[in-house]
């Protein structure tokens, strides 16, 4: 059977394992002592019992499995375990036994790493199913169909092509352009305290070991070279003393003679039995703009030990981690964002919480750019957990204002403090003209709109980051595979700032009482409203419409309309835990409808729609519509330019209410343009203001956006 993952790592105590799984609600008794000081802290703050909240957190380990992570040498071993057995060995354990020895794991129970397909094959064998590097799930022997995973067997008929672009693509121009691919010249690996150079330009073929898409460069008639910004990161324990960035003249007569050069050096090795892996990651940049990324891997080893490598077969060299990633385009966006916050994970071990964060921007600051190492403590996924869902306790409490404050401040905390000096100087240097932030993460979960701004730039306005600025969220995903079947990025590298809309689907469950889900009256009247005020095309809420809006072969009457560049949801939404892929929206029928059939719809390229799925997350449990397994990961993946959700339950009325506003800003009658949408979810944000003695209304401050800040709509 197939079962959520929980990642662990071999060098993690048994008292960190538990406090971990804690943490995501896993515990044997409440009176372990891990699961005692999570509860006696929330019942403290929230004045309840704490069997009453161990009773609302509380999920049972049978329904998870775990994906533990061992490093041996320069290989990476994964292992498939039950999460109840890792959950009961290591509270017999003692708190310091690492989990290698808890569990007793040697080099022949390691599992296979299994990919993850959206194609309907079925998994037959026990392994760590992958996604773009993570896992995802762990398949135990004799599992379900893929299907069970929410993932559609036969993908949709192909669009039409006479109507799916979104915009007539702009008349051809008489540039030039150049093709390439990406060069990282580095020693695989390299002892510690040792320097070593790292030359960065074009290939004219793609070269071993380099992860990178092909490049494009453009230039207009009668220009000669183009300059490029290139930015170098690596794992916190690589320090760069000639700094991390460099400008790199390219001339376009001879492309793969432009190249920079980097000086580097490792940290000593704590472990000399654990050599540091690490990517070195390129950026190139031009106007702010992050145009695309390369990487290589890098091994440091201790200065004076060699590490031999386990037999063959076992685990993955980390050299042979450099996969296929996306093409580069090298052109700047006319509409960047004022600031680009790239959160990366250079070592690429889901299960620790050590990140590495850059700033760009289009503006010259005197704020420092990075890199900057991050610190979660936890893995991201269970350190949003923990925070979203005290949103949930508190939803009803008049504590609910100071929680949230905390829960900014927490966040905060996990950024470098130079990411607020450059809003600060940027505020300052547009004003009255707001800042438009783009936060663009490896980790899909942290909500970093929440981060508290200690000294507001506007202080009419919450302190909180998306109440400051116009902030949007994306994804770069470094995987290029599209088993789709169609020839194009999914998601772009950058997300689109405008979009030209010819047709809006609006979709409601009117629920009847057999389905056992209650009517949402409010859900009913929102679609309504919005289909005539916006002449939307009205579909009912069924699995043939799902099937049609997906592939993109809607038709109205007699017209065929193909895809749409808008589309809006209303209806229930819901999280079963037990499941890998567990958001699920609920059709008209009672069906829930999983999030990783929205992998397979047929957008991108021209045609990249803005959809906002307004569903209550009745039941969620703490987890985030926000995880890349989730609508927005799988529907940036399947080409959508954006997507709103919700991070935690809404309130029907108030979720109406913002919804009737935003499609009334966003999408006004032509010939007029709509607001950016940052612009008007930072002012929907800031309703989020207490009445004294009130209960301030969480829905204000749920909704997270992916797609570019500066984003407007305009009515065809």
């Amino acid at each position: 059977m197939l079962k959520p993952a929980v990642t662990l790592d071999t060098d993690m105590r048994a008292d960190a394992v538990l406090e971990r799984l804690a943490l995501s609600g896993f515990w044997l008794a409440t009176d372990q002592p891990a699961a005692r000081a999570r509860l006696e802290s929330l019942s403290l703050r929230l004045g309840k019992p704490v069997d009453d909240i161990a009773r609302r957190l509380f999920r049972d380990a049978r329904g998870f499995a775990g994906a533990i992570r061992r490093q041996w040498g320069t290989q990476v071993l994964w292992y498939a375990r039950e999460l109840q057995e890792v959950l009961e060995r290591c509270a017999q354990a003692a708190p310091e036994a690492l989990l290698i020895d808890v569990l007793g794991l040697h080099e022949p129970d390691a599992s296979p790493t299994l990919r993850l397909r959206p194609d309907g094959a079925t998994l037959l064998s026990t392994g760590v199913v992958m996604d773009d590097g993570q896992p995802v799930a762990v398949s135990f022997t004799a599992t379900p169909p893929a299907e069970a995973f929410g993932v559609s067997a036969a993908p949709p008929a192909a669009p039409s092509p006479s109507r799916s672009a979104a915009a007539p693509p702009a008349a051809p121009s008489p540039v030039r352009e150049e093709r390439a691919w990406p060069r990282v010249d580095a020693p695989e690996a390299i002892p510690a305290l040792v320097p070593f150079e790292v030359t960065v330009g074009f290939a004219a073929s793609p070269r071993a070991g380099v992860a990178g898409g092909q490049v494009s460069l453009t230039a207009a008639p009668g220009v000669e070279a183009i300059d490029v910004t290139v930015e170098l990161s690596a794992a916190p324990g690589v320090d760069a003393p000639d700094g991390w960035s460099r400008v790199m003249r390219v001339p376009l007569a001879d492309v793969t003679s432009a190249a920079v050069t980097f000086q580097l050096v490792g940290g000593e090795r704590p472990d000399p039995w654990h050599p540091l892996l690490t990517m070195l990651e390129v950026r190139y940049v031009m106007g702010g703009t992050v145009c695309g990324i390369a990487a290589r891997p890098l091994t440091i080893n201790h200065s004076s030990v060699t590490v031999a490598a386990p037999p063959p077969g076992y685990g993955e060299p980390w050299q042979a981690m450099a996969t296929p990633a996306a093409s580069i385009v090298l052109a700047a966006d006319a509409q960047a964002p004022d600031l680009t916050i790239e959160i990366t994970k250079p070592d690429r071990n889901a299960a620790s919480g050590q990140y590495v964060c850059q700033l760009y921007s289009p503006h010259t600051l005197s704020a420092a750019r990075g890199p900057f190492p991050m610190d979660l403590g936890q893995d991201a996924k269970t350190f949003a957990k923990a925070i979203v869902e005290e949103v949930g306790l508190f939803a009803n409490s008049e504590l609910l204002e100071t929680t949230l404050e905390g829960i900014g401040r927490l966040v905060a905390q996990r950024l470098p403090g130079t990411v607020f000096d450059a809003l600060h100087e940027l505020a300052t240097k547009l004003a009255p003209v707001v800042p438009a932030v783009l936060i663009a993460s490896a980790e899909p979960y942290v909500p970093w709109e929440l981060a508290w701004v200690e000294h507001p730039v506007d202080n009419a306005r919450p302190a909180y980051l998306g109440c400051q600025a116009d902030v949007g969220r994306w994804l770069r995903d470094n995987d290029a595979s599209d088993t789709s079947g169609q020839d194009i990025q999914r998601p772009a590298t950058q997300p689109v700032s405008r979009l030209a809309v010819r047709n809006i689907a609006v979709m409601a469950a009117w629920y009847k009482a057999q389905t056992g889900l209650r009517r949402l009256p409010m859900a009913e009247e929102e679609a309504r409203t919005i289909v005539e005020q916006h002449q939307g095309l009205a579909l009912a809420a069924s699995a043939q419409s799902m099937r049609q809006f997906l592939s993109a072969t809607l038709e109205s009457g007699f017209n065929r309309i193909g895809g749409v560049e808008a589309a809006h949801f209303a209806g229930h939404g819901d999280f079963d835990p037990t499941r890998p892929d567990g958001s699920a929206l609920f059709l008209e029928d009672g069906t829930p409808m999983r999030s990783n059939q929205f992998r397979a719809a047929k957008y991108g390229g021209l045609q990249q729609p803005l959809m906002f799925l307004n569903a209550c997350m009745l039941g969620i449990g703490g987890e985030l519509l926000g995880d890349m397994g989730g609508f927005p990961g799988n529907s940036l993946r399947g080409g959508f330019g954006g997507v709103l959700g919700a991070l935690w339950e809404v309130d029907d009325t108030v979720a109406r209410d913002i919804a009737l506003e935003f499609w009334q800003r966003a999408l006004p009658p032509t010939p007029r343009s709509g607001e950016p949408v940052g612009a008007i979810l930072r002012d929907i944000r800031s309703r989020f203001l207490s009445v004294a003695g009130s209960v301030p209304v969480s829905t204000y401050l749920a909704y997270v956006y992916y797609g570019h800040p500066r984003l407007t709509l305009e009515r065809m």
